[in-house]
């Protein structure tokens, strides 16, 4: 006989078997008990959870001979020819594939016929939110009033994508998510099954990269189990799964806290560069994190300069870059500029003046900002948008002449500050707009910058109000002068000398273009 993985091989096969489900096995065994089986069931829950495994269990316990306690026995003629897929009174029907009104009308069919083995037909439609609306219709009627002797099963990992006229019909039991403890116990058991030896750091650790899904671990336990030896390693699971050790996490973790920005960008590129992935780290980051902030195993001693705001601050900022991570072509580089954002004492709030003290350049740097928020200060006590920008410039642009003769060979003269504007957004944390102004061609005349981006990504990345603010704020600490920011796209199609005459042409100025 050919291999059976692992999750097949021990499916539960009754009720007391499935893991972690008993607000939904004590009210199907209670069912069974009284005999008050309902037309229509929908099973709901995240993968890997017994959705499936109970629908076949139910279906053999309404039709099985002898009965235990609302159990199927699994030993009468019909438990073993539904367990053998011999009986045409319970089927199975994935609606990934069968998923047109057709294959709906063929259940319809087939419905008004008595049974052949077996009390009640049952029809367990797995995905079933992967049916056409065409067949949720088609099913509608059905499944309100069906013969007496027919059940459906629905089972699905999206109840939100089933018709509300569908959910009214039938009775929902709604599958959790595994716990770790839950998974490790039933992997336990596996592992004893097969006379298996087991570390219990790699049992632990083979339910955290499940993520509630007791199938999902039994198949991780599968991929392991042809490498192991005499024992389940935990580092043999590293090695097979391609995880991160918890040591490296704790390095890099005790090296965001101390600021060392150079040595934590050094260990996401070791990380990126073996093959992990990046929304792996960040999610090992947040957990590793998590546990420091409510001091689990008195982790929050191991470390130098935490405390609870700046944890909570840099969680924030992970958690929110899992999310630009999802839909980001430039992985890399969000993860990287997320590390100096958070590693910076400019930004988070850690104890940044103590640690001044320590590093003449940040203390420059604050010293810097310092006039710099006195400066905005006695302008405004909110923060200038970009908005405002414009009102400053438009009252500058009054007082020059519009017929003045501007030329246009003197606009393309490149912003003398560049180099300086770039520091300073490093320091500030900013990589993501230093990473745009790298790809940036940046021009000046009077009180206009322009920035010229040669590709979508720099685009995209300074076009933000927050991005545009910044290197306003920088601009006027560094030169004490005001400027209107014009930021603009180049196409293939487009020069930088027909983009800087447009933006003439748009503030109202003329200009004599040079031969």
């Amino acid at each position: 006989m050919s291999y059976i993985a692992l999750y097949r091989k021990y499916r539960p096969i009754v009720f007391d078997d499935i893991v972690g489900q008993e607000n939904v096995t004590k009210i199907l065994k209670n069912q069974i008990k009284s005999n008050k089986i309902s037309h229509a069931y929908i099973f709901s829950g995240c993968r890997g959870t017994g959705k499936t495994s109970a629908a076949k269990i139910f279906a053999r316990a309404i039709n099985c001979l002898n009965p235990k306690d609302g159990e199927p026995c699994n030993e009468c003629e019909i438990c073993k020819k539904i367990l053998d897929n011999a009986t045409t009174d319970v089927v199975e029907m994935d609606a990934a594939s069968n998923n047109s009104v057709e294959n709906i009308r063929q259940i319809r069919q087939e419905v008004v016929y008595s049974t052949v083995d077996a009390k009640y037909r049952v029809y367990i439609i797995d995905e079933a939110h992967m049916l056409t609306t065409s067949a949720f219709n088609a099913l509608l009627k059905t499944l309100e009033e069906p013969p007496e002797n027919v059940v459906f099963i629905l089972a699905t990992t999206e109840q939100h994508k089933i018709p509300i006229t569908i959910l009214s019909r039938c009775l929902k039991f709604e599958f959790n998510r595994l716990s770790k403890n839950d998974i490790s116990r039933r992997v336990k058991y596996v592992l004893e099954a097969e006379n298996v030896k087991y570390e219990e750091e790699a049992v632990n650790y083979i339910a955290t990269l499940a993520d509630g899904a007791l199938r999902d671990a039994l198949s991780i336990l599968d991929r392991c189990q042809n490498e192991y030896k005499d024992i389940l390693k935990y580092d043999d699971i590293l090695k097979i799964v391609g995880g991160i050790d918890k040591e490296t996490i704790e390095k890099l973790v005790s090296n965001i806290f101390k600021c060392d920005i150079i040595e934590s960008i050094n260990l996401i590129e070791e990380l990126i560069n073996t093959g992990k992935d990046i929304r792996r780290i960040n999610s090992l980051l947040v957990e590793k994190l998590l546990d420091i902030l409510v001091n689990k195993n008195n982790e929050k001693e191991q470390y130098e300069n935490v405390d609870n705001d700046r944890i909570i601050y840099i969680i924030d900022k992970l958690s929110k870059l899992d999310n630009d991570l999802k839909f980001s072509m430039s992985q890399i580089v969000l993860i990287k500029a997320c590390i100096v954002e958070i590693c910076s004492p400019v930004t988070s709030n850690s104890n940044s003046e103590s640690q001044s003290s320590n590093n003449a350049d940040i203390s420059k740097l604050l010293n810097k900002i310092a006039v710099l928020e006195e400066k905005v200060n006695n302008l405004s006590n909110m923060r200038i948008s970009q908005s405002q920008v414009q009102k400053n410039v438009e009252t500058v642009n009054k007082n020059v002449k519009t017929d003045a003769k501007i030329d246009i060979s003197n606009l393309c003269e490149p912003f003398k500050y560049i180099e300086e504007l770039k520091k300073e957004i490093v320091q500030l944390g900013k990589l993501k707009i230093f990473s745009g102004l790298t790809n940036c061609k940046v021009y000046e005349k009077d009180n206009i910058l322009v920035l010229i981006c040669t590709n979508k990504m720099a685009y995209e990345l300074l076009k933000a109000d927050e991005s545009i603010n910044t290197i306003y704020n920088t601009v006027n600490s560094i030169t004490d002068k005001e400027y209107l920011i014009k930021l603009e796209l180049k196409e293939e199609h487009q020069t930088e000398e027909s983009i800087l005459e447009n933006i003439l042409k748009e503030s109202g100025i003329s200009y004599t273009k040079m031969d």
